[in-house]
């Protein structure tokens, strides 16, 4: 067995797993943002291993969630994520311990072991009102943006986009939201952009040709602040939130939508946590965040990948000044 240890978004974890699967695990550990250390938060321990047969769920538990290929279950002491191969994780929120056993075929299946290990760990963050959502993060002017939507709706493009423009980011693709005297804050989960081969074409001067994936699908990790000095910042207030959606018009437009509808989408973006007291704090933070911010639509056309800077212009036409916005078209 090997140990290691980790910091993401300022809380500890420490590792004991088998050899073969400890390059795995450092790398998605280490493939998040450090942040400050919170001292307040005691350590979450792992425990992993690779077995023959990992045992089934127990017979006293029910079906919390199902996500993509993730199944939940719970009882009145421990939570319990599986794989379709079997393998599962066992989660007790008092100890903060969690005991992984997996079949060896999961270091065949890297994004479900990533799938596996993160979900345990995002759940206990919601003991700690920290909770994580689907969603980029950037600021200009004064202005947090958070851009949400389901994968494949344009996040990574815009943000990309905007910060080739001067906007600095807090992430990607995933935010820690916290309140902070009764304000939500969008922290950083990742520092990195994960950019496939289509989008890299389409910023040569920002992706170089040496880390462009080779596959067709795959996606790479780019530290953005390296090519962009001082682009990334580790937290913000967000003041809009933007929906991104791809359309094969030649301009974008950008629209309000209303709070209403602004809550709808994010619970889309949301996993609630399991347990349903921690859920109801998880579902206030969500009610003061929609209440803080502006919400809109943004239909990306063409210009999108040929005019970065026309897309700027339509962003920053959102005016958050005493609760007013106006739209425009580029």
């Amino acid at each position: 067995m090997r140990k290691s240890s980790h910091i993401i978004q300022g809380v500890n974890i420490h590792v004991e797993c088998d050899h073969s699967l400890h390059s795995a695990i450092s790398n998605i550990f280490d493939s998040f943002y450090r942040g400050e250390i919170r001292p307040a938060i005691k350590p979450i321990i792992f425990e992993l291993a690779i077995v023959n047969e990992p045992p089934p769920v127990p017979a006293d538990t029910i079906r919390a969630i199902k996500f993509l290929d993730l199944n939940c279950y719970r009882n009145d002491k421990e939570i319990y994520f599986t794989l379709k191969d079997g393998s599962i994780i066992t989660l007790d929120p008092i100890s903060r311990k969690i005991k992984g056993l997996f079949k060896k075929e999961i270091l065949n299946n890297l994004l479900g072991l990533f799938t596996l290990i993160t979900a345990p760990f995002a759940e206990l963050l919601k003991y700690q009102r920290l909770y994580s959502m689907h969603s980029a993060a950037l600021y200009s002017n004064g202005v947090g943006y958070i851009f949400s939507g389901e994968s494949g709706s344009g996040k990574t493009t815009t943000s990309l986009s905007m910060v080739y423009e001067g906007f600095k980011y807090a992430s990607d693709d995933a935010v820690l939201l916290e309140d902070v005297n009764g304000d939500i804050i969008a922290h950083s989960l990742y520092k990195t952009f994960n950019i496939d081969r289509d989008l890299a074409e389409h910023f040569p001067d920002v992706v170089k040709e040496e880390v462009i994936p080779v596959k067709n699908g795959a996606k790479v990790s780019v530290d953005i602040s390296k090519i962009f000095s001082d682009s990334f910042i580790p937290y913000l207030k967000p003041d809009v939130i933007i929906f991104p959606r791809i359309t094969t018009d030649d301009k974008s437009q950008i629209y309000p939508i209303s709070q209403t509808e602004v809550y709808m989408r994010l619970l889309k973006q949301t996993i609630l946590a399991v347990d349903k007291e921690v859920a109801k704090d998880q579902l206030k933070a969500m009610g003061i965040l929609v209440k803080q911010m502006q919400g809109f639509d943004l239909l990306s056309g063409r210009d999108v990948y040929g005019n970065p800077k026309a897309l700027k212009n339509l962003i920053s036409e959102v005016n958050v000044q005493n609760g007013n916005c106006k739209k425009d078209k580029v």
